[in-house]
């Protein structure tokens, strides 16, 4: 039923996408209710966990989901890098001493852990891509 709907835009809902942001329903809920830097943390784990862990893959390493070096590479990211840059999130929210945790913080830290997530483990797969995939890689990406 949700398989594929394409808008206008071409920006593409699946059921992958669609269950990501019913997912973030009980986050937003929690943190417009309770208002405490956890539940913004919260908020912002649950959606770049989803985003590093389930959609990266999905759209930009689809060809090698079933190779061992991708899942090497995604397991040093989930016990070192994800729970480095959660750990800075944490820090960044907590410290700031606003009554309100307003939604430009929770977008804009969120955008940026995210974004420096995403770099790092772009070159953490390049480190552990094989090297006739990487020449691939860079000939396309140039």
């Amino acid at each position: 039923m949700f398989e594929k709907i394409n808008d206008n835009d071409g920006l593409e809902l699946d059921a992958v996408n669609i269950c990501l942001f019913l997912g973030c329903v009980p986050f937003v809920i929690a943190w417009g209710y309770y208002n405490t830097a956890f539940t913004e943390w919260l908020f912002q784990t649950y959606f770049n966990t989803f985003m590093i862990f389930i959609n990266y893959p999905r759209w930009y390493e689809k060809r090698n989901l079933r190779k061992l070096w991708f899942w090497k590479a995604m397991l040093l990211a989930a016990v070192v890098l994800h729970p480095t840059i959660l750990a800075g999130m944490w820090f960044v929210d907590v410290s700031t001493k606003t009554e309100w945790h307003d939604t430009a913080t929770i977008l804009s830290v969120g955008a940026v852990a995210g974004v420096l997530e995403l770099v790092i483990l772009n070159r953490i797969f390049n480190y552990f891509r094989p090297v006739d995939e990487l020449a691939d890689v860079s000939d396309t990406s140039s």
